[in-house]
């Protein structure tokens, strides 16, 4: 017999109402991450060693103050998604530094255009072969902004390539935090990832020549990236997890793009032509047609496979 209560609520708010207004406060948080990285004033490679450090300290406090600890069998298991984070992390702020927030944050974006496709093949997740012909639409609107740019803006093809290289970094870390993550809650999972992420960063700070100081602007900005995305926006995605279904996150933060545009019209001063703006609206509508057409038939298959599970939805791991 199936008892059914009446839904959690928080401060007179559902459960739902609550989750929902986390995604928005995720995608807000994670949408802000290139442009704050800007205004930083100091190399890419250095904000994020420390974002890093910073983070790798303030979980594993958390962590402590619930009694545990990283155990051997934990540094193992996130060994390898610790390094692709770490080297994610450093290239994306390095590339960001050097391009203009629309080029770096539309790259980033269509990492699910190699995850859900590789995921079909390792993890034996749904994928609509369909949804490729959206793919190639974004990734024709992509083109539109990047030989758009104009000449004199902050766009460089440096920043492009550092760009793709992150891209293709996120993709790994997340296909390996899928494989060994296993039953690691989050909490503990940070905690060890993060140290790791920036052992592996130390290499590339060290080459930078120029030691591990910032300016007070350097050291301000990397504070707020640290427990704005690093604490909040990780802790916020977790909270909305428990009652929004992953997949939803994940077509929520489709507008991640256009809305770091916004941020970076208003907190840095750059603008888009014409048909940067015609590109950015190809790339998130691309996007957007990819993942639902694919979350759809996630939700469908587990409809067929787990009935009363169908609720829940399904979507890639978000970390």
């Amino acid at each position: 017999m199936t008892t059914t209560g009446s839904p959690t609520r928080i401060g007179g708010f559902s459960a739902r109402t609550m989750g929902a207004l986390a995604v928005v406060g995720v995608v807000i948080a994670f949408s802000l991450s290139s442009t704050l990285v800007k205004r930083a004033e100091s190399p890419g490679i250095l904000v994020a060693f420390w974002r890093l450090t910073l983070v790798s300290i303030v979980w594993n406090l958390l962590l402590w103050s619930t009694g545990r600890r990283v155990t051997l069998r934990d540094v193992r298991q996130a060994l390898i998604p610790g390094v692709f984070f770490g080297l994610n992390l450093a290239i994306f702020f390095a590339g960001a530094t050097q391009n203009s927030v629309a080029n770096a944050a539309l790259i980033g974006s269509l990492s699910p255009f190699l995850i859900v496709p590789i995921g079909a093949v390792l993890f034996a997740e749904y994928f609509n072969p369909r949804a490729l012909v959206f793919a190639v639409v974004a990734f024709g609107g992509t083109v539109i902004v990047l030989f758009s740019a104009p000449p004199v803006g902050d766009a460089s093809v440096r920043g492009n390539v550092f760009g793709v290289l992150a891209m293709l970094l996120w993709t790994g870390y997340v296909v390996s935090t899928r494989h060994f993550r296993r039953d690691m809650d989050v909490a503990t999972f940070m905690a060890t990832v993060s140290p790791i992420a920036a052992l592996a960063v130390l290499p590339l700070a060290i080459a930078n020549g120029n030691g591990f100081g910032m300016s007070a602007t350097g050291w301000a900005y990397t504070l707020v990236l640290t427990f704005l995305i690093g604490m909040a926006g990780h802790g916020l995605l977790v909270f909305a997890q428990k009652s929004i279904p992953i997949g939803t996150i994940g077509i929520a933060q489709v507008v991640q793009p256009a809305l770091a545009v916004v941020w970076s019209f208003l907190l840095l001063g750059e603008t888009l032509n014409r048909w940067q703006a015609v590109g950015i609206a190809i790339v998130v509508s691309g996007l957007l047609a990819f993942l639902v057409l694919n979350e759809r038939g996630t939700r469908a298959r587990r409809r067929e496979r787990d009935p009363p599970a169908a609720s829940q939805g399904a979507g890639p791991t978000v970390i």
